[in-house]
């Protein structure tokens, strides 16, 4: 009820286009989002599925979520992934995990803040365990071969016993793979068998095709 009425005292302004809506994602922003093309799964991944094309208003709704700190539109986002994605086959969901520094700077994760979202009837579990334990530089900063480079050995399995078998990694937008492979490493190296890339949104380049 509070809720309700504090949204009708102050409504939500649309994360996309930045309007007085009271939704963190409105209708409109909704109706331009456009799915993703099947593709083959990067180098390290058993598997990857990708929900939208990283484009246009989604882009600002991204944007706002990690660097306007923004954590409510998670749920949003988190929502259109989730009914987007359909049943999840898999023994556990885990979020791709900040560095301890990163974390404290953004004050949460934004992949964890999504992965909660798919806790659904019929979902795997959501669990923890993958640590990521060296810093690195920002992704979006570094050419696409420095990438790999840049996160190799980043993560690290850190519960007693081993992760489950298949798993579904989950992060906001998957660029090269070479985040979601590296942590896919760590998952292996602790006893998974099965490892498969979920995410929000990607890049479409038209003439050199997917990046």
């Amino acid at each position: 009820m509070l809720e309700r009425i504090l949204n009708w005292l102050f409504p939500d302004r649309c994360a996309g286009c930045r309007r007085l809506t009271g939704d963190l994602f409105c209708a409109a922003c909704r109706a331009r989002l456009r799915p993703f093309p099947p593709f083959p799964p990067p180098p390290g991944l058993d598997a990857a599925w990708v929900a939208f094309r990283y484009e246009g208003n989604l882009i600002a709704a991204i944007h706002q979520l990690k660097y306007g700190r923004r954590r409510r539109v998670a749920h949003a986002l988190g929502d259109l992934l989730a009914a987007t994605a359909g049943p999840l086959m898999a023994d556990a969901l885990i979020a791709v995990p900040l560095h301890p520094e990163r974390l404290r700077e953004r004050g949460f994760n934004q992949a964890a803040e999504l992965a909660t979202r798919l806790q659904r009837p019929g979902n795997p579990p959501l669990i923890n365990g993958l640590a990521r334990v060296r810093a690195t530089n920002r992704q979006a900063r570094l050419a696409a071969e420095a990438r790999a480079a840049n996160v190799a050995g980043a993560f690290v399995w850190v519960r007693p016993t081993p992760p489950p078998l298949r798993l579904i990694l989950i992060d906001d937008v998957l660029t090269t793979g070479a985040t979601l492979a590296a942590a896919a490493a760590a998952l292996r190296a602790a006893g998974a068998q099965s490892v498969t890339a979920l995410a929000l949104a990607r890049s479409v380049i038209a003439k050199s095709g997917v990046q």
